[in-house]
């Protein structure tokens, strides 16, 4: 009896093990199938190092020269980093057009909104932001979507902006750098005695 207990513990453990690395196996051949599209499609933007900014960076150029900003910032990838406000999935007519979308509030400027789209044809995007909550502190990779971002900011009032082909990771918790005790300001007390 104990011996059929172990094997199927055994057997369970493999199966679990076994499907983590089918996870990462799809996880990476996601990625090479994403990064092949873009090259074979002359987009080479996420090869190089993405440049941070914040929205309000992208905002300030923005308002002041729109052909301008979107010629500087869509030349590139951009990491901006933001609180997360809500996680949805944008269907598509084809299921390689699923899509998650992660909106997030800027980190400098709360008054900008970011939305983090994410292709997940193999699902794999689903499970890495199945952890991901509103409140979240984020770091988002990805380049500008000037075709959303421009429909959405014909108006030029309102600080939004979207971005393709974005890679999530969670923000490194900071920690305040702890503060050095000020030096006592007690005056020593003497005291006099009177005879």
């Amino acid at each position: 009896m104990q011996t059929g207990k172990l094997m199927a513990g055994l057997v369970l453990a493999g199966m679990l093990a076994g499907c983590e690395s089918m996870d990462g196996a799809m996880s990476s051949i996601s990625g090479v199938l994403d990064g092949t599209g873009d090259v074979l499609s002359g987009d080479f933007r996420m090869l190089a190092d993405p440049k941070p900014a914040s929205l309000g960076d992208i905002w300030t150029d923005w308002k002041k020269n729109e052909i301008t900003a979107k010629k500087k910032w869509d030349a590139q990838a951009i990491l901006v980093s933001g609180t997360v406000s809500r996680i949805t999935k944008v269907d598509g007519l084809s299921i390689t057009d699923d899509t998650i979308a992660v909106y997030f509030k800027d980190s400098v400027n709360p008054q900008c909104t970011g939305k983090a789209l994410m292709r997940d044809a193999m699902l794999v995007n689903q499970k890495k932001i199945s952890n991901l909550q509103t409140g979240d502190k984020i770091n988002v990779t990805g380049v500008l979507a000037t075709s959303d971002a421009e429909s959405y900011n014909s108006s030029n009032k309102e600080c939004y902006f979207a971005f393709a082909k974005s890679k999530i990771e969670a923000a490194p918790a900071t920690t305040a750098a702890p503060t050095k005790a000020a030096p006592s300001t007690k005056a020593k007390s003497t005291k006099t005695s009177k005879k």
